[in-house]
């Protein structure tokens, strides 16, 4: 068989995993590549098929728990805090927050919704501030505290 047809059954798989992320058609879509290669020194048929589905199985038996460990991220055990990436860095109060509404504050670039580090305290729009942290039931949740004249917090003590 032509190594064009291989060639372009690899193309399709891999389109297909993309379309459709099941995680096996990325597989198969390497052994038709293999095929492929293969199919420029080899002419039978047989032998390109068999190398197929050996190379596709091949590859889904010793590559798929890599393939899903870097898709699937990591399960954080119960009780166990994870430091945020905006831990200390400065931002800015877009809409205010009080003690009983969360508000929004820009930090790099990026708006997050936030509270205010200090049960009862109110900052205004425009405030400067500093990421504490996020909620530990939302991590999309930042807890803020008003930056002073000298870049640390005041809850920061």
């Amino acid at each position: 068989m032509d190594p064009l047809y291989w060639l372009i059954a690899a193309l399709l798989l891999g389109a297909v995993e993309a379309a459709v992320p099941a995680g096996v058609f990325l597989f198969f879509g390497l052994g038709a590549l293999a095929s492929c290669l293969l199919a420029l020194l080899v002419d039978q048929l047989v032998w390109q098929m068999a190398c197929f589905a050996v190379m596709s199985l091949l590859s889904l038996a010793l590559l798929r728990g890599w393939w899903r460990g870097l898709f699937s991220g990591r399960a954080i055990p119960a009780g166990e805090e994870v430091e945020h990436p905006l831990i200390g860095q400065q931002g800015c109060v877009r809409e205010a927050i009080s003690p009983l509404q969360p508000g929004v504050v820009e930090v790099g670039g990026s708006f997050w919704r936030a509270v205010a580090e200090g049960p009862e305290e109110s900052l205004p729009a425009g405030t400067p501030v500093i990421v504490q942290g996020a909620l530990p039931q939302d991590g999309l949740m930042l807890r803020v505290a008003a930056r002073v004249a000298d870049g640390s917090s005041r809850s920061a003590g």
